[in-house]
């Protein structure tokens, strides 16, 4: 995987957060830190499976980190997902939480977002700068990338699949 590209002055002013800005981490180093947890909670493929997920779960809220599903009714639809990063509460609608129980890959993809969250020690900042943020400084591209992160090194199933034709 290459490194990040230089940001230059004029570029940085077309960027624009998504989420909170929090202290930059590069690529390499979040790709590091994915594979860490991974090997610390001995994730691997078979952890995501549709019969395993619940024992992956459970062993997270053993270590402080919890999957709180919300009725479907009462779930605001601004987000798919919602994590408090200072208590470790991941909060999802039950659709989610469902389909994250099945393994589909767009729910796995929104939970290891959500833990991305947590693992990258995410707190609002107050940051006044006289620099515009850059890519590596938003909280939303970071959980992106470890989840992206994780998916890869694992080898789990992406979304979006690409139509696969057959020959006649």
């Amino acid at each position: 995987m290459g490194r990040l590209q230089m940001t230059t002055d004029a570029n940085q002013t077309e960027f624009r957060l998504r989420g909170h800005r929090v202290p930059a981490i590069e690529k390499m180093d979040i790709d590091y830190i994915a594979g860490r947890i991974c090997k610390i909670l001995k994730a691997n493929k078979s952890s995501f499976s549709p019969s395993k997920i619940g024992l992956f779960i459970n062993s997270l809220e053993e270590n402080g980190i919890h999957v709180d599903p919300v009725d479907d009714d009462e779930w605001i639809d601004a987000a798919r997902a919602t994590v408090d990063p200072s208590t470790g509460f991941i909060y999802m609608p039950n659709w989610l939480y469902n389909n994250l129980n099945r393994s589909e890959p767009e729910a796995l993809r929104i939970f290891l977002h959500e833990l991305g969250h947590i693992f990258l020690c995410h707190r609002p900042l107050l940051h006044f700068s006289d620099k515009n943020a850059v890519e590596i400084e938003d909280s939303e591209w970071q959980a992106d990338t470890f989840a992206d992160s994780i998916i890869n090194q694992l080898g789990l199933p992406k979304q979006g699949r690409q139509l696969e034709f057959k020959h006649f």
